[in-house]
């Protein structure tokens, strides 16, 4: 019994003793795997969520950069129009001009037709809510009325008579370009050409008034034009409570053959196609687009309705009248967030409203000094973050159920490896230890030794190994028992 039990402890030992080391060395593997698992699948998680991140603020950017390109190429277009206007006025003024003098029209007698004259095309247009001519300009100056316009007329006869000829460079603008509501020449002694033509001064009574005649030279956007010294420049837009319309004003100095100022061509386009390629810009589910001025103004803002330019008094609201925490009404952007927008420079800048976190991204549109934003809540905009974070931590946990399976099977296929191997080493030892057994009984029983029990299996003499070693030797000692026995 105590030989079995020493047999049997000796193969156990062999097992327990490979499978302890193999399970210790699998599992320092299979953690180190997981830990550094865990580590890159943390890594990645953060990376990834973080480019992500950047990504998304990128193309935020990247979508008001495209909403003020189309800004920008309307905009330019119109410059390049009105650009045009100052050349070919600048070339009428000039001695050398061939001009021929036109049909000029008196603009009071487009509302009030007697006693004077007016363009045989004259008629209400509904959209202005007066009458006009889109073939004939008209003009106005200071001091005149129904009643002695043709002694202004004679004094200005020249002047007339060569801007006359713009009528057909306004038509060809305005029919290219439909959205310029108003294209007019103004001179430094407050003569006004206007197109389509019009009435511009009033009724007689608002005429011969002083207190409430015109003078076009007198307005912001004139002494604005005048000051460029000829460069193409846009005046702050205004909204003309009269009509109902948003404007935007754009025009230069223009100069006669010496040099010396006549002064100013200009053109005031409606905003409200501009306003209408703003507004029905849609980012994501809820996010929107404005577009400010250089100084933060709004001239488009879904938020924004027509009675509200109404309120500033010609004037645009700022960004931060509507921008604004509710209850309360204050501001949800800070001044520096505001010198940041108004910059001239693209970025992002994130705030708070009404509690709910907001992306801004702004960028300049390039020309007139005007921006465009997107805003776009945060939740929103970074939701697509932690859709990724889910699926790279599943990803991470089947890998790390993957690595504990290798382990586990790992492990039982160590055992079965001990088992093999143990086999291998006890098995001829308990063989051996058999063989002995066998031979010492008969010898303490004084019986004849078994001719089998005396030879060693060659499959273990043959061996090059210990085991080898010991059954050969284990022979020698068979060996000399059968010699002694013949004795």
């Amino acid at each position: 019994m105590s030989i079995t039990r020493k047999k049997g402890s000796f193969r156990r030992n062999v097992i327990v003793t490979f499978m302890l080391i193999s399970v210790l060395s699998l599992a320092a593997t299979g953690a180190v795997a997981l830990t550094f698992m865990n580590l890159i699948g943390g890594l990645t998680t953060d990376e990834s969520s973080q480019a992500l991140e950047t990504q998304i603020e990128t193309n935020i950017e990247l979508t008001a950069e495209n909403n003020a390109q189309v800004i920008r190429q309307k905009l330019s277009n119109a410059e390049a129009m009105v650009s045009a206007m100052a050349e070919e006025c600048e070339a009428l003024f000039k001695d050398t001009s061939t001009y021929q003098p036109r049909n000029v029209y008196y603009d009071y007698f487009y509302e009030y037709p007697s006693p004077g004259l007016y363009p045989s095309d004259t008629h209400f247009e509904a959209g202005y809510g007066i009458n006009v001519s889109w073939n004939y300009s008209s003009w106005y100056i200071p001091g005149s009325y129904s009643g002695n316009y043709e002694t202004y007329k004679t004094a200005n006869a020249e002047r007339l008579g060569r801007a006359s000829n713009l009528d057909i460079i306004f038509k060809g603008v305005h029919d290219r370009a439909s959205e310029f509501r108003w294209l007019y020449l103004a001179f430094e002694d407050d003569l006004f050409i206007n197109y389509p033509g019009s009435i511009v001064g009033g009724t007689d009574t608002e005429r011969n008034n002083p207190l409430t005649q015109w003078h076009c030279s007198e307005d912001d956007w004139y002494q604005t034009l005048r000051a460029g010294n000829g460069n193409m420049l846009f005046v702050e837009p205004y909204y003309d409570p009269i009509e109902g319309v948003l404007l935007i004003s754009m025009g230069r100095a223009v100069y006669d053959g010496d040099g010396f100022l006549m002064g100013v061509i200009a053109g005031d386009i409606t905003v409200e196609d501009i306003r209408t390629k703003i507004l029905d810009v849609q980012v994501l589910e809820t996010g929107y687009a404005a577009l400010l001025t250089a100084g933060g103004d709004i001239v488009a803002h879904p938020e924004v309705e027509d009675e509200d330019y109404a309120l500033y008094g010609g004037n645009l609201p700022p960004l931060t009248d509507f921008e604004v925490n509710i209850p309360g009404n204050t501001p949800a952007l800070t001044t520096a967030q505001m010198a940041q927008i108004t910059s001239g420079t693209t970025g992002t800048t994130e705030y708070r409203r009404s509690g709910i976190d907001l992306l801004l991204a702004y960028t300049p549109v390039g020309v007139g000094g005007y921006i465009c934003i997107i805003v776009v809540p945060i939740e929103e905009a970074k939701a697509a973050i932690p859709v990724l974070e889910s699926r790279i931590q599943t990803a991470n946990i089947q890998a790390i159920l993957f690595m504990g399976t290798i382990t586990v099977v790992g492990i039982v296929v160590a055992g079965f490896v001990a088992g093999g191997i143990s086999s291998q080493v006890t098995k001829p030892l308990q063989y051996l230890m058999g063989l002995a057994t066998k031979n010492v009984t008969a010898m303490i029983k004084q019986e004849r030794l078994d001719t089998q029990d005396l030879q060693v299996d060659r499959q273990f003499i043959a061996k090059d190994d210990e085991i080898g070693e010991l059954a050969r030797a284990f022979q020698g000692m068979l060996d000399t028992m059968r010699e002694d026995e013949k004795q």
